[in-house]
Formats: C-alpha cells, sequence, structure tokens
C-alpha cells in the first residue's frame, strides 16, 4: 500500500491522555496502518526466525528450557515490541530502522557491543547499526522504531541543534519520570492491542496512540546525559569482529584458540577478556555452542532419508562422533538422531517483516 505523509509540530500544548500526560501535538497524516501480532515459542530458531527473518548469527549460551514471547505492534510508521526471554544468547544484529529499546522490568541488563543496558537506562540506535545484542539473564524489554526518514525529521524537528544519534548507537540516562511515562504508555498500548480483538480501525485513535508513543519517545532521549564508550570496549568489540569473521571463514576446521589469538594480534589474556566481555562465555565455549546449534539448525532442516548424524557432524568438525552425541544430548535434551527423525517445522521459515531492534 503506497502512503503518503506530511510531518509538522505544532507549538501548542494538547492534552493527548484523558487529562493525566500533556504533551506538544506532533501531527503525522496519511493512510494508516495498525495491525498487533503475538509471537511465543519453547524453539530459539522458530522464534527468532519469526521476529527477525534477518537474524543469522544467534547462540544461545545457556542450558535450560527456552521460552520466549514478543508482541509486535505496528501503528502507521511506528513499530514497537514488548519481549520476554529466559536464557541468555548473542546475536549479531543489523538494525534496519532508528529506535530506542529499554527493559519494562527490573532484572539481567543487556549488552551491546559490551556496553551495559540497565534498568534506568535507553538505548538510541541509528538505521544500518551493526552490533552484537547480548541477554545476560531473564529480561522482559521493549523496543519503539521508526522509519529513517521520519526519525531523522522528527528529531530535528523537536531536538533543535541537538538531535538524537541516528547514526550507530549509544546509551543514555534519561529523567527518570520521562522513561516511567515511557514504560507506562508502551505498556499501555501493548495492553491495548491484546485487549480489542482486533486491530484499531478508527483513524483518529490510530494518530493518537502513534502521536503519543512518538512524542514521549523523544522526550524521554531528549537529553544530555550519553555514556560515552571507552577505547577499551572499542578494542574488545574489534578483537570479537575478527574472532568472528574468523568462525566465518572457517566453519568447519577445529581452531587452536592460542594460534586464533596470535592471528587477531592480541594476547590469548586479552583474547578471553573480550569474549567474556562482548559474548558472555570462553571462546571455546562459544565456538562449541556455536556449532553445536549449527548442526542442530542443519539436522531440523534436513531430510533423514538421505542424510545422516554423520554426514552434519563431520561438516562441522565434530569428528569424534560419541562425545559429539554425548555433548549434544547435554545441551539440546535430546539425541542427535532424535532431532533428525523429527519433523521439520513449517513456521521455521522466515517471514518478511521487520520489527528491529534485537
Amino acid at each position: 500500500m503506497n502512503r503518503r505523509f506530511c510531518i509538522g509540530i505544532i507549538g501548542r500544548a494538547t492534552d493527548l491522555n484523558d487529562g493525566n500526560i500533556s504533551y506538544s501535538q506532533l501531527n503525522i497524516w496519511g493512510y494508516e496502518v495498525c495491525s498487533s501480532r503475538l509471537i511465543e515459542s519453547t524453539d530459539p530458531d522458530e522464534f527468532f526466525a519469526l521476529v527477525r527473518p534477518d537474524c543469522r548469527k544467534l547462540t544461545v549460551t545457556e542450558r535450560g528450557p527456552f521460552k520466549a514471547r514478543a508482541r509486535l505492534i505496528e501503528v502507521g510508521r511506528l513499530y514497537a515490541q514488548r519481549r520476554s526471554e529466559f536464557l541468555t544468547r548473542v546475536i549479531h544484529v543489523h538494525n534496519p530502522r532508528p529506535g530506542i529499546l529499554f527493559l519494562t522490568e527490573p532484572g539481567a541488563p543487556m549488552f551491546f557491543n559490551g556496553a551495559e543496558l540497565g534498568y534506568k537506562d535507553i538505548l538510541v540506535c541509528g538505521r544500518g547499526a551493526t552490533y552484537i545484542s547480548r541477554l545476560s539473564g531473564p529480561a522482559e524489554w521493549g523496543a519503539i522504531a521508526l522509519d529513517g526518514d521520519v526519525m531523522e525529521a522528527l528529531c530535528t524537528s523537536r531536538l533543535g541543534n541537538n538531535p538524537a544519534p541516528v547514526n550507530g548507537f549509544r546509551i543514555i540516562r534519561p529523567p527518570a519520570a520521562a522513561l516511567a511515562r515511557l514504560r507506562s504508555l508502551h505498556a499501555s498500548a501493548a495492553s491495548l492491542m491484546e485487549t480489542a480483538g482486533e486491530p484499531l480501525k478508527h483513524i483518529a485513535c490510530q494518530r493518537r496512540l502513534e502521536q503519543m508513543l512518538i512524542t514521549t519517545m523523544l522526550d524521554s532521549i531528549n537529553v544530555a546525559d550519553v555514556r560515552p564508550d571507552t577505547m577499551g570496549r572499542q578494542h574488545h568489540h574489534m578483537i570479537i569482529s575478527r574472532f568472528l569473521d574468523g568462525l566465518d571463514a572457517h566453519p568447519a576446521e577445529p581452531l587452536n584458540m592460542q594460534n586464533l589469538s596470535k592471528e587477531i594480534g592480541v594476547s590469548s589474556r586479552s583474547f578471553r577478556t573480550a569474549c567474556q566481555e562482548q559474548l558472555g562465555v570462553s571462546p571455546t565455549q562459544y565456538l562449541l555452542l556455536r556449532r553445536m546449534q549449527l548442526a542442530r539448525r542443519a539436522l531440523r532442516r534436513a531430510d533423514p532419508a538421505l542424510t545422516r548424524v554423520t554426514d552434519i557432524a563431520t561438516e562441522l568438525g565434530f569428528w569424534e562422533l560419541g562425545r559429539f552425541a554425548v555433548k549434544y544430548h547435554n545441551i539440546f535434551g535430546e539425541t542427535p538422531s532424535t532431532t533428525l527423525k523429527a519433523p521439520a517445522s513449517a513456521s521455521l521459515r522466515p517471514r518478511s517483516l521487520d520489527y528491529a531492534l534485537a
């Protein structure tokens, strides 16, 4: 559907929430789109394929039953998400839209290229940013994203000479009241979508919801308290980027971590420290988990009449098949042959929706 939009700011204050919250009125006119989708899964590959079709480098770094839930909302040119996750994981993200991300409940912090995002913080991310998103424990978080041109126009109009960053990403600490208002409105929007039974059909309601979310987001990021990055963290991210490039170049070759650290140009100690900060595990643990999960994905997609477990294991560098089977069972709770024989899930096919941010 083609849509035309005009963006403008009206300086007077207007009541957008039955007398409880007042904002500067932000008008976006156009053909509105409003939709909501709930995704729940106990399989990480299925869940992330449905939420982020372009998610190619997911590694779950904790043993245990996986469970995740996401509410995805589209209102006009705004995309919102509320997510619950319960196991530690690492994702390599290429972000298609600028927006913000924040924890909706107190819990384990998230890390972006090793920088910590706590309950009092907001991640502001630009279009096209690439980063490593790491979850350190059970967490509930939310996100709001916009089309790039709209975000830039809004930030320039709203914030004047101090626009929010739209390239790369930054972690900021907004005023507590602004962040609390953002969380409250974000939760109300998700609740409205869940209880309405069907997408909002009234154009005025769609516009009001879109306006309130955008204005509250801008209020939250209009701050000067931006946490600076450190040279040490940037250096660690460079180390991990080279490490991951090496894994991509040699997906099945046995890698000696001491030799790999020399190729990267750092000491073994610095290599381990960077992995712990950026990935949450040691280099050898990450390599094992990554290849095990690649094996599981290959087994789930293979035809058991044409493929053997041995074929997939050796393609990924597991030459001692007995040890492979034992470790596989310890991590996934079933044997590789059980995975191979299980019917493939049609829901693992990627969907063409883009909700950003991690």
